[in-house]
């Protein structure tokens, strides 16, 4: 008995499989039971009226029926309602009537429901609920008003019966709060431990994260100060190259999983070649895996068409994740393969693109792979300490994948290497192309003969960009603000076949600078292409740049491709 008695409390009072309201369901219809019980035991012995008898009997059969069937279907707040409803609506007013009015057992009764009440029921619910309860109760007491006779009288044992019920009743209550208190607190402080804990990792890791780099690229730099040896010198160059694209990573990680809580991340829809898309990808990651000197393999299938409408930056980032994770987590020497291959097209007629990337590196637990789509979370703790990164790189590229209708997964054992894989659907590029080549890089462009007005107040930045355009054979003229941006512009005479435009700069913004420009009455004032050169990225950034009247935004830090795909765009 005993045994059993502590087996039912782990099951449905302890366990922690159950939710907090499920166990406190379990404690009333548990207590509920054995005070009906009680009491129609002394009902029978004191041989009452058999209405009576019914009525309790019929309660505790209920309270039975409830306990079990919202147990064994974990569907308590469906037995909570049933309770309310046949407890409260209906076995009320039958207690009320057969027990001489509001006694000390009914009114304990009258709680009990109101604290299933409010803890089972919320918003509409509870209103409705609390509601019909009182205009029950109302209800009673005028038909008791109205016909007194109505009401029948107790007698000793029924008021003894009353009595045990009033206290059985008033005790489950009190325990209740307390253990509702206990239990909400404790919730609480674990939640704000949790989450105080979580936040000082995630700024001690960005801080690592971070700094890292940043130490190696101002190192590297005062070293090459004072380096004459060529070779070396393009080591060091390299170096501070993927130091900076770490970096790069890092911040455009942060920021990716900030437009991904705020509900602000989405997807553009271009045309573009998916066989060029994966050589672009592997060439930037190909560096870190030449470092190592990993054996790298690609295989396309044929069938995958070339030509795809869809974000081909947010695909290639899930593509490049996947790749430098396979090279952070595989040791030199180790073996990377990517596999693109072609599903069965969806009913709408989007081609279903099946990407795998697959390593034979230190692999992950079942219980790892558990942790690793969630944010700020790697495979365990020292897996931070020991390859570094943010954490945010798969919980981000698994939005990604989601937005473009597919799911990503992963295989693993732990020792012998992992297979990470992921589809997306991806309708036909063939038509949205239109023809368009596409354009890499400067040197393979000529724009002699066109003029372009670069607005930038930051010199380093000024003189990367026009270094970078330098092999273009564009005519340069720059402003370091955006009042300097409209003289220069009207005193060319507007003569200027393409203008690109900081945003925060100092004296006029580029947005008040782009707005002058075409009120300025010029014959190009109109028609003068306008490019937002910003680290604003956000979509209403996009949009308020070309609310301003400009035509197109590119996103700092500008990487050569995209500089030179906007020259192409507005410049052939």
């Amino acid at each position: 008995m005993k045994n059993a008695y502590r087996n039912f409390l782990r099951k449905y009072i302890l366990t922690d499989e159950l939710s907090f309201d499920a166990r406190v369901f379990n404690i009333v219809c548990s207590a509920g039971v054995v005070a009906l019980t009680v009491s129609v035991i002394g009902h029978i012995i004191e041989q009452s009226a058999w209405q009576l008898m019914i009525i309790k009997a019929a309660m505790v059969i209920s309270a039975i029926m409830l306990f079990f069937i919202s147990n064994s279907y974990k569907a308590h707040k469906v037995g909570a309602v049933c309770a309310i409803v046949g407890f409260g609506y209906i076995m009320f007013p039958a207690l009320f009537f057969t027990n001489g009015g509001i006694t000390g057992g009914i009114a304990a009764y009258f709680v009990l429901t109101i604290v299933l009440i409010v803890l089972l029921s919320k918003g509409v619910a509870l209103i409705v609920f609390v509601t019909t309860h009182i205009a029950v109760i109302i209800t009673c007491y005028v038909v008791q008003h109205l016909k007194p006779d109505y009401v029948l009288p107790l007698n000793d044992f029924q008021r003894y019966a009353d009595t045990v019920i009033s206290i059985v009743i008033a005790g489950i209550f009190i325990a209740i709060c307390v253990r509702g208190l206990s239990a909400l607190f404790a919730l609480e402080q674990e939640k704000a431990t949790a989450a105080g804990k979580a936040k000082g990792d995630f700024l001690a890791q960005m801080s690592h994260e971070m700094r890292t780099p940043m130490n190696a690229i101002i190192g590297m730099i005062t070293i090459l100060k004072q380096e004459q040896d060529p070779v070396r010198e393009h080591q060091g160059l390299r170096k501070i190259e993927i130091a900076s694209s770490h970096l790069l990573g890092v911040i455009n990680d942060i920021l990716d999983m900030s437009k991904i809580e705020a509900g602000k991340m989405e997807l553009s829809s271009e045309a573009f070649s998916f066989r060029q898309m994966l050589d672009d990808t592997t060439t930037v990651v190909g560096g870190l895996i030449e470092d190592k000197e990993q054996i790298f393999t690609q295989a396309v299938d044929p069938a995958v068409p070339d030509i795809l409408l869809g974000d081909e930056k947010r695909l290639s980032q899930v593509v490049a994740n996947l790749l430098s994770n396979a090279n952070k987590f595989t040791a030199i020497g180790g073996r990377i393969r990517l596999q693109a291959t072609r599903g069965e097209d969806a009913p709408d007629g989007r081609h279903r693109i099946e990407i795998s990337v697959s390593d034979n590196g230190i692999g992950i637990t079942e219980e790892q792979i558990g942790r690793l789509f969630t944010a700020f979370e790697q495979a365990d703790s020292g897996t931070s300490r020991k390859f570094g990164g943010t954490g945010l790189g798969l919980a981000i590229s698994k939005r990604i994948v989601e937005m473009m209708d597919g799911e990503i997964s992963v295989q693993s054992t732990p020792g012998e290497g992992s297979v990470f894989s992921f589809y997306v659907l991806l309708a036909d590029g063939v038509k949205a192309l239109g023809g368009k080549e596409r354009v890499i890089l400067p040197d393979e462009a000529n724009y002699a003969g066109k003029k372009m007005l670069i607005a930038e107040d930051i010199d380093i930045n000024l003189e990367i960009l026009t270094t970078l355009l330098a092999p273009t054979g564009l005519e340069i003229t720059t402003a370091e603000n955006g009042r300097q941006a409209v003289e220069r512009f009207l005193e060319a005479d507007g003569n200027f076949d393409m203008i690109f435009m900081d945003i925060q700069m100092p004296e006029m913004d580029g947005y008040d600078a782009t707005r002058a420009i075409r009120a300025s009455g010029l014959a190009t004032a109109q028609t003068v292409p306008i490019i937002a050169m910003t680290a604003n990225v956000f979509k209403e950034d996009v949009a308020q740049a070309l609310e301003s009247g400009m035509n197109d935004h590119l996103g700092k830090p500008v990487v050569l491709p995209d500089i030179m795909a906007k020259l192409h765009e507005y410049l052939a």
